[in-house]
């Protein structure tokens, strides 16, 4: 149950990311953040850079677990998919990272 809220989540986040960095590049700020929008822009790429590293933190992890701890073939290839998925969280934060940056500020 745990690895498909993980797949999930980590297909919304691929989905997500890029449609939010180009609204905040375009200069859009959440209602509950009490700084400037370049303090929020600021803030909002930390928050991708989090992604990138959790990503491939997490993607890396699942393939280390595929590759050493699971004899059964099902769910060897489960957690090859669910690396795949979240190596392209973390592709997708840096492509939102990119967009951000290209902004004019």
């Amino acid at each position: 149950m745990l690895e498909l809220i993980a797949l999930v989540c980590g297909l919304a986040l691929i989905v997500w990311q890029p449609i939010e960095a180009r609204k905040v590049a375009g200069g859009w700020v959440r209602k509950r953040h009490k700084g400037t929008p370049e303090e929020f822009r600021a803030n909002y790429r930390r928050q991708l850079t989090l992604f990138m590293w959790l990503g491939l933190g997490i993607g890396a992890a699942n393939l280390g677990i595929a590759s050493v701890m699971e004899n059964d073939p099902t769910r060897q290839t489960v957690r090859v998919v669910t690396a795949a998925i979240w190596f392209a969280v973390a592709v997708s934060a840096v492509f939102a990272r990119r967009i951000l940056d290209a902004a004019p500020r």
